[in-house]
């Protein structure tokens, strides 16, 4: 898992199996009329079922009855350096997370309706990353220990037999990193990469847009390299998110993840394991300008298209019973 340095590195990332996905496509042609939905009936989600297939090689699929979301959650410097440019409370982490504990956070009901378990990782423990348009977010040794920690965690959720792991965010000040990240990949110019967020005023946008100019304009040099950029402008959460889900496509077990700043960790994660993305379903597209070019960059499509802007992984848990059901029937059907 690691190479001569100490920075974690992963393997050649294995794909879904095609010729299971084959198989269960083949099966899924066989459906009797009676059944109701007969082939091709139930579009893209007759796809969404052989890719479940292909990830589990087997077909048809089998039920994903394990589903964990993990919620990523972390401090960011650039969100107190420039307070304008969220509307949200500078206390807004600490009083999610409280209300997570507490069981009155609308997406913990979402969880509980869709049979999923939650963990909650609190990336930086209340110190934030780096202001990005002026520092780097994280030490060489911070990315290190991040980009671990996120592993350990799709690690030991492999090893517990979770079926689908769900990914969600969670930050004061997520958007503009994010943004930045993605720019700085994707080559799009700051104006064209970020929305209102939490609501906020043209002046305030036009702070945010200067912040993730600057920070752009300090990985200008190194925007090819995964590892390089989340130093630079990411954050602690998103290079937790990106072990995550590098991970969880070594150990072989989808994930449905949703939020931008979850799309800036996949599109870094497929940096630093290229093939991943084939074991990753983007729940939503959210609100975001900056998620659709990082989105296309992955050859991911959304499943859901509404304009889900909560973040904390809601649209991955409302997406899943989508996922449950193309299992299901395109497996009784045969």
């Amino acid at each position: 898992m690691a190479s001569s340095t100490s920075t974690p590195t992963f393997p050649s990332i294995v794909p879904p199996d095609e010729a299971t996905r084959s198989r269960a496509a083949q099966l899924r042609t066989t459906a009797p009329t009676s059944a109701g939905i007969p082939a091709g009936s139930l579009g893209r989600l007759e796809d969404v079922a052989t890719w479940i297939a292909s990830c589990q090689g087997s077909a048809p699929a089998t039920p994903l009855d394990a589903a964990r979301l993990i919620l990523v959650t972390g401090e960011h410097g650039v969100a107190e350096a420039h307070p304008e440019i969220s509307a949200l409370p500078t206390d807004f982490n600490a009083q999610v997370i409280q209300a997570l504990a507490d069981a009155t956070a609308p997406v913990v009901d979402a969880c509980r309706a869709a049979r999923v378990s939650l963990s909650i990782i609190d990336a930086t423990l209340g110190t934030p990353s780096g202001s990005i348009d002026t520092a780097d977010a994280l030490s060489p040794e911070e990315y290190d220990k991040h980009l671990a920690r996120g592993m350990r965690f799709a690690d030991q959720e492999a090893d517990k037999g979770t079926s689908v792991l769900l990914l969600g965010d969670l930050g004061r000040g997520l958007t503009t990193v994010a943004a930045a990240v993605i720019g700085s990949v994707c080559s799009v110019e700051p104006v064209k990469i970020i929305g209102r967020g939490s609501g906020i005023d043209d002046e305030a946008w036009k702070t945010k847009v200067a912040v993730i100019r600057d920070a752009m304009f300090r990985a200008r040099d190194d925007k090819a390299v995964a590892e390089r950029v989340l130093q630079q402008i990411g954050s602690a959460d998103l290079v937790v998110m990106a072990g995550i889900l590098a991970q969880s496509a070594v150990r072989r077990t989808p994930v449905i993840f949703d939020g931008v700043g979850a799309i800036a960790a996949a599109l870094c994660a497929q940096m630093l394991a290229p093939g991943a993305a084939a074991w990753w379903l983007a729940a939503s597209a959210g609100t975001e300008p900056g998620a659709l070019p990082a989105l296309n960059a992955l050859g991911l499509e959304p499943l859901l298209d509404v304009r889900l802007g909560a973040g904390q992984g809601l649209g991955a848990v409302l997406a899943l019973p989508m996922v449950r059901y193309a299992v299901a029937a395109c497996s009784t059907s045969v």
